[in-house]
């Protein structure tokens, strides 16, 4: 004897066969390539930026609540050829960066900016890494100091090179303990 089904139940059966497709379909939607998933994860305080072979990582100011401070970075040349920073400087107002931006200081100036070789395939440091013991423990150059930025701003740099294109993009300024704006403990404001 044949098995036939109601109209009833076809209708029913048809009605969770499409449950099932449309749940698979609007699961993909979330599974695109903007899923939370793919996109990069940056495990630092700091900004990453990148121009060709050159990569800016950990950008970010320490600064004291008065504006004073220095700029910190890591820069990268992946490339085959010697580039150099020719310039940090406060991006004009209004320049696009892709990023949204905080609380924006008005005017950030940067001081002891000097043309910095970046050697094919290496790393540099700013502020450079004091010298090794023995050598009465002083830093190998000066750093760049920041004044104008105060912890919890956002500061937009444009950073040229000599040979990649500029980068423009938000750089953090915190406290100088490296953490946050927060009082720390031993000032009396602790949390507790």
């Amino acid at each position: 004897m044949p098995i036939t089904m109601s109209s009833r139940s076809v209708r029913r059966t048809a009605l969770a066969g499409a449950a099932a497709a449309l749940s698979i379909a609007l699961t993909a939607c979330g599974a695109s390539f903007n899923a939370q998933t793919l996109q990069p994860y940056q495990a630092a305080e700091g900004t990453n930026a990148d121009s060709g072979s050159i990569a800016v990582r950990n950008v970010l100011v320490l600064a004291s609540e008065d504006g004073k401070g220095e700029l910190h970075a890591l820069i990268v040349n992946n490339g085959g050829s010697d580039d150099e920073l020719v310039g940090i400087a406060q991006a004009p107002a209004g320049t696009p960066d892709g990023q949204a931006g905080g609380d924006q200081p008005s005017e950030v100036t940067f001081g002891n900016v000097k043309p910095l070789d970046l050697k094919a395939g290496t790393s540099t440091l700013i502020p450079p890494a004091p010298v090794a013991e023995g050598e009465n423990g002083e830093a190998s150059g000066e750093p760049i100091t920041v004044t104008g930025g105060k912890p919890g701003q956002m500061i937009n740099v444009t950073i040229t090179f000599g040979q990649a294109a500029p980068i423009t993009t938000y750089v953090p300024v915190l406290a100088e303990d490296h953490y946050s704006p927060s009082p720390r403990p031993d000032e009396g404001g602790g949390h507790g």
